[in-house]
């Protein structure tokens, strides 16, 4: 069993075939959320994004959706384990095919599968997860595509830095433009391996373009401040 415990909740993801990481957490704790009633949490897993999301958003209705049984009933028992269990419904359903009937502004967030490695894990329900044959970043952005339907909707995701220009092209086709890019950093220095992304509707309406870094530890490979305050509300103090 491997259960990792938060500041105000813990999550226990020992069924769930994808396992709690530094870029769900990130995730989680970057997203803007600011008036947002419903946020649809696509390819959930254990529940941690969803968890972070009711607590950082008191006002807002949670759908935390997964294909994989196994990883809802971690979900289920993780959700059920807080005071936000009356907010955040765990549904296990294929989010490209069943979406819920939500208020606006909406929020669609996900830490989706994107390793295109020729090698494949020997657990296909890993495998699954970690390549995303059914369900990636292409068809995710093709997911918002179809459900935002105001400029203040939006899609939040995490991908790999190396894929910017493609996803750049993916959001162009499908009318979406970048809202906000983090681009982190394992340390000053290194090269990028992720980015943040919150994208939504193109529209001369839209809020202009924010960009930014984040260094995830210093040159001595001390935690930067930037990091710890960005995760402060979650990580338990050591």
């Amino acid at each position: 069993m491997s259960v990792f415990h938060f500041k105000r909740f813990s999550v226990d993801d020992g069924r769930c075939a994808m396992k709690v990481g530094t870029d769900a957490v990130l995730l989680g704790a970057w997203v803007d959320i600011s008036g947002v009633k419903a946020i649809v949490d696509a390819g959930c897993g254990s529940g941690v994004i969803s968890l972070m999301l009711a607590q950082r958003c008191e006002s807002a209705r949670i759908y935390a959706i997964d294909i994989d049984r196994n990883a809802c009933t971690d979900a289920v028992a993780n959700v059920n384990a807080t005071s936000w269990k009356n907010r955040v419904e765990v549904i296990e359903a294929d989010v490209t095919t069943f979406f819920p009937e939500v208020d606006s502004p909406l929020l669609i967030v996900s830490n989706p599968p994107f390793f295109n490695e020729t090698l494949r894990s020997p657990d296909s329900l890993r495998a699954l997860a970690r390549h995303g044959d059914e369900f990636g970043v292409r068809k995710l952005i093709e997911l918002a595509t179809k459900r935002l339907k105001t400029v203040r909707d939006s899609l939040a995701f995490i991908a790999p830095t190396s894929r910017s220009d493609e996803i750049d092209f993916i959001l162009s086709l499908n009318r979406l433009s970048p809202r906000r890019i983090c681009t982190v950093y394992t340390r000053n220095g290194k090269m990028s391996l992720r980015t943040l992304w919150q994208v939504g509707i193109d529209s001369l309406d839209a809020p202009k373009l924010i960009c930014e870094n984040l260094y995830i530890r210093d040159n001595s490979n001390n935690l930067t401040s930037q990091y710890l305050s960005l995760t402060s509300e979650f990580y338990l103090d050591k």
